[in-house]
């Protein structure tokens, strides 16, 4: 029975209610328990009392930030000053310990943003583990973010702890995942939660969005893809089943697409009957918005499950892992020249695109910036945002016709062609590329820049970016033997072409009304007529970026 006057779990629910079906069975009125009772068990053992599970998502810089009050409160010195070595044995050591840190959340002064994180893990112990899924770290860089997490778990009174789900999502953090998931698997303290206070399987959770910005589309893929593959080998080695979970957004600059396509085209071994994926807000209804449509939505990802489960795609040869990591490395230098290296591209992006008045718009869930600064610190969303609303879509394809390029330069297309024929991974790639090559409208995009963009930057910046786009047109179209773009999808390319003439007109539009909001200053009614252009772009795109 529940303690008190309620249920606090599924099971407490349960226990009266298995009592009551096995009564009634044992009695002869068997037909009774198999009605309406054995329907309502069945729901709670579904569903639970809570539905869904929340995940609770913090970035590990705040984590960071409570460690250091605490151990700056203890008299141990800045947390935050200490060697990565020095962290994981005192992180260890205080998991290993059984005395408290500081008695609970209300146990010593604070910040207001220490005491936020610290009543949020206070609340987690407070209402127990059942209503939560994983404990997602975003911009995980370390093992000690990993173990800082369970640390304060421990410390606000969590019994059993939330699975920790480590999101790598930069370039080099990608790269840096399987030494950083080795080291925990090594560590005293962590090896031996798992099954004890803790799940018997490791989340990990992969990030598109900010790998594609950090590195540009093609080397975003290509780190993921390798980090899979890493983190699969070295869970089997030490025996640790894992699960992937993965951060796509709902468009190809974020890691969205189709989703058989997106499974199919995962390394062996990393879909092994299950698949954790986000699912945007921006595309929920067109997956789920009609019964049929969530029937055709769920057949797909079980039938892409299942094949890629039971019939894993053969691993790549050499030849095609050396060329793929060429071109990683020239899309990804071609890519970061010109977004990180070039003085002007700020003033570019900002002048040519809506990114500082969508901040005017009550449309985000959180902050556009993690920080003050400059590209680096925009975070994912508003960077694909911006550039779908001029319908340029430069973060899926810039830096990508000059890697091809390259290759075929060097007599390799018959090799990027057979790459293109016969691995899912790679021709996965090309299409999503193509299908948002087909999507840019150099007109509309020109027409921003006459508007918006000072002269002075319009060479420099825009005329490489226009350089590049039609690089990379002739090159997908080489690579995949087509005389057009989207030759082998006509029912995708019929709905561009019905699409494009109704966004048109509303691009002019915004592009007038940027002009006009920013010689005249803040104007509720063009603010309004602005908003419905956003909106009315976004529909037109298929997603907001």
């Amino acid at each position: 029975a529940g303690s008190g006057a309620f249920f606090s779990t599924s099971r407490e629910l349960l226990e009266p209610l298995v009592l009551m079906h096995d009564s009634l069975q044992e009695c002869g009125d068997g037909f009774i328990a198999r009605g309406g009772l054995r329907d309502l068990i069945r729901r709670v053992q579904s569903f639970g009392l809570f539905l869904v599970k929340l995940d609770v998502r913090q970035e590990s810089g705040r984590h960071e930030e409570v460690m250091d009050a605490i151990t700056s409160h203890l008299g141990l010195g800045s947390y935050s000053s200490w060697a990565e070595a020095t962290k994981l044995q005192w992180l260890t050591n205080e998991l290993l310990s059984k005395r408290p840190l500081v008695g609970g959340s209300a146990a010593f002064t604070c910040s207001p943003e220490v005491r936020e994180v610290l009543d949020t893990f206070a609340t987690i112990a407070r209402v127990g583990p059942e209503p939560f899924g994983a404990y997602v770290i975003s911009m995980t860089t370390s093992p000690s973010d990993v173990l800082a997490v369970h640390l304060l778990q421990k410390e606000m009174g969590c019994r059993r702890h939330l699975r920790v789900a480590p999101l790598f999502e930069t370039k080099q953090d990608l790269t840096n995942a399987p030494g950083t998931m080795q080291t925990l698997y090594r560590n005293e303290w962590y090896r031996q939660h798992f099954g004890t206070v803790g799940p018997d399987y490791q989340e990990v959770m992969l990030g598109y969005s900010d790998s594609a910005k950090d590195a540009g589309r093609l080397t975003s893929a290509w780190e993921l893809y390798k980090a899979q593959e890493e983190l699969v080998r070295l869970s089997d080695e030490q025996g640790v089943p894992l699960r992937l979970f993965h951060g796509r957004g709902g468009s190809v600059g974020r890691g969205g697409g189709p989703q058989w396509l997106a499974i199919a085209s995962q390394p062996a071994g990393s879909v092994r009957g299950n698949l954790r994926v986000t699912i945007q807000g921006e595309v929920i209804e067109s997956y789920f918005g009609t019964e049929h449509m969530s029937d055709l939505t769920f057949e797909r990802y079980s039938t892409a499950i299942l094949r890629s489960s039971l019939a894993p795609p053969a691993a790549p040869s050499a030849a095609f892992r050396e060329t793929m990591e060429r071109m990683s490395a020239t899309s990804c230098a071609s890519y970061r020249a010109i977004v990180f290296e070039t003085p002007a591209f700020v003033d570019y992006f900002r002048a040519c695109t809506p990114e500082q008045e969508l901040k005017l718009l009550n449309i985000g869930s959180r902050p556009s910036m993690r920080k003050a600064g400059g590209i680096e610190s925009l975070r994912a969303i508003p960077w694909m945002f911006a550039w779908t609303q001029v319908r340029m879509h430069v973060p899926v394809w810039f830096g990508v016709g000059t890697a091809l390029r390259a290759e075929i330069d060097a007599g390799r297309l018959e090799l990027l062609q057979d790459m293109y024929r016969n691995w899912p991974f790679f021709q996965s790639t090309i299409e999503l590329v193509e299908a948002v090559l087909a999507k840019v409208d150099v007109g509309v995009g020109k027409l921003y820049e006459e508007c918006l963009v000072p002269e002075a930057l319009r060479g420099p910046v825009g005329g490489r970016i226009w350089a590049e786009h039609a690089l990379t047109v002739e090159c997908v179209t080489r690579v995949t033997g087509r005389t057009s773009l989207l030759g082998n999808n006509p029912v995708l390319k019929r709905m561009f072409d019905l699409r494009r003439p109704i966004v048109d007109t509303l691009n002019v539009l915004q592009a007038r009304l940027l002009k006009d909001m920013r010689t005249s200053g803040t104007n509720p009614d063009l603010q309004e007529a602005f908003a419905s252009t956003v909106q009315g772009i976004a529909s037109g795109m298929g997603w907001t970026g």
